[in-house]
Order: structure tokens, then sequence, then C-alpha cells
């Protein structure tokens, strides 16, 4: 008895399982109109904030995600993003300090922490 509850509480939880899918996502110096403008992977120093806006696509929904922002390699923010609906745009943004000059990207999970997505930008004095 004990193996088949095992084994049914295992199909349960597979046949069950999120799917979770970042259709498009970009880095942009705004939003307008859930719209990102300004679209760019490449910033001056003095940009003071960069937005990452997703479209997600979820066959649960409500749900949540995280975007998890990185700077060389360490994690700086990480910021939960409500899904109400099956395919949705989302941002968020990190205030830039001038001096954080070099290699960014911010990681897209699920609400259980598995990595979706990620996508990298740069802060520099060459960015055009």
């Amino acid at each position: 008895m004990r193996k088949f509850l095992f084994l049914l509480l295992i199909l349960f939880s597979f046949s069950y399982a999120q799917n979770i899918k970042v259709i498009d996502m970009k880095f942009a110096v705004a939003i307008q109109n859930r719209e990102p403008i300004g679209i760019s992977e490449r910033f001056p120093p003095d940009i003071g904030k960069v937005y990452c806006w997703t479209k997600i696509y979820s066959d649960k929904v409500p749900t949540k995600v995280y975007h998890v922002w990185y700077y060389k390699g360490r994690e700086m923010a990480r910021v939960e993003l409500g899904i109400t609906y099956s395919t949705f745009r989302t941002w968020s943004s990190k205030n830039i300090l001038p001096e954080w000059v070099g290699s960014w990207k911010v990681v897209v999970e699920d609400e259980n922490g598995n990595k979706v997505a990620e996508k990298s930008f740069e802060i520099t004095e060459n960015w055009q």
C-alpha cells in the first residue's frame, strides 16, 4: 500500500509540473505603456536605473517569478513578480551607481527557484 501511495504521489507531482517560458527579455532605460523604451545591452555609468522587461508564458496562474540581478557574479537584488495571466509582461528595475561598471545579468527563476532564463548587459564608458 505504501509503495502504491508513493507512486501515486510521484505521478501526481509530475503531472502538475509548472511550465514557465520567457518569450522575450530586454533591458531598457524606461518602461512606457508596459513596453521597454531605449532598449540596449550596453549603458553608460551615469544611467541611474536599468529596467529588465520580460514577457512570460505560464500554464499555471496565478504564480510568481523572480528577477535576480547579478553584478560581476554577486547577487545584488531579488525581485518577486506576480504572474496573473498565462501570457504576461512584467519588469523590475535596479538602481545603478556610477562605479558599478562591468558585467551584469538578470536570471529569471520560477517560484521554486529553478532558472528559466538569463540575459546579460554591461555598464561601460564605451556604451555607444
